[in-house]
């Protein structure tokens, strides 16, 4: 099987075109009409992954943030962290793939899978841009807008949270006297979404890379609460994992185990 099957099962799923305005998924470099040896799902590129497919003989890397990003990459040199690995990839005939903003838009893609890590019910997508025809029509897009079974106060809501995605920490800004039951949610960075959570009549918001002026504003109308741009989406990378699991048995699929940024905190 050729390495282009693959990726064009991962983009029936979740189509390319569903990718924000901004964004870069699908290949980043290398050959995909070359035979498929094994796949390697991580969430991020690093030197250590790709060190990590040449040891199991994987020659597909994907990943959920893609490497090649930004304001266009104008040269390649092994001098910095994108060129490093871009060379390496080549020298070692890998294909690195990226599943980025059409996850987290899609049918079943990230934000799908973060409302109901809340267990929010009768969602809605927060910000819908394309029309879904697959079995039924639907929308898809960033965020999802959902209820709780029930209302909760401001601080029992934020233990909610870090209870449902196991963290210690979380901030939290905004109106903390109004019960929450109606709950926003967009993984990753967040912030330009705002807006339209409070347009969504949003009680709380739970996204991450909420920098300081943007808990202003609410203005005192809805509760922000960051988790983590990491924090609310690394599960992606277990869809994408499930995807090819259980798709594809005619080569080895392996879930990365030096996918990882060790952030400290003192």
């Amino acid at each position: 099987m050729k390495i282009k099957e693959v990726l064009q099962f991962l983009e029936s799923k979740f189509p390319l075109q569903w990718q924000e305005d901004f964004d870069n998924s699908g290949m980043q470099c290398g050959d995909k009409e070359q035979e498929i040896t094994a796949a390697l799902v991580c969430f991020e590129f690093s030197d250590a992954v790709i060190e990590e497919a040449i040891r199991l003989n994987a020659n597909l890397i994907v990943a959920h943030h893609p490497l090649i990003f930004g304001n266009g990459l104008k040269k390649i040199e092994p001098t910095d962290r994108v060129g490093r690995m871009v060379c390496k990839a080549i020298e070692n005939h890998l294909v690195l793939y990226s599943m980025h903003t059409n996850v987290d838009s899609g049918i079943g893609g990230g934000n799908y899978v973060f409302a109901e890590k809340l267990k929010l019910k009768d969602c809605e997508v927060l910000d819908p841009k394309f029309l879904f025809n697959r079995d039924e029509n639907g929308l898809v897009g960033l965020g999802q807008v959902g209820k709780l079974s029930r209302a909760m106060s401001v601080t029992n809501f934020v233990q909610y949270v870090k209870d449902c995605l196991g963290l210690k920490v979380v901030k939290y800004a905004g109106n903390i006297k109004r019960p929450v039951k109606t709950v926003a949610v967009c993984g990753g960075s967040g912030s330009s979404l705002i807006r339209q959570a409070m347009k969504a009549g949003a009680d709380a918001y739970v996204t991450g890379d909420i920098r300081y002026h943007d808990f202003f504003i609410p203005d005192n109308q809805m509760l922000i609460v960051d988790v983590g741009h990491f924090e609310g989406e690394h599960f992606i990378k277990d869809i994408l994992y499930a995807e090819l699991k259980e798709n594809f048995s005619n080569f080895a699929i392996h879930f990365s185990k030096m996918d990882k940024l060790d952030i400290l905190y003192a």
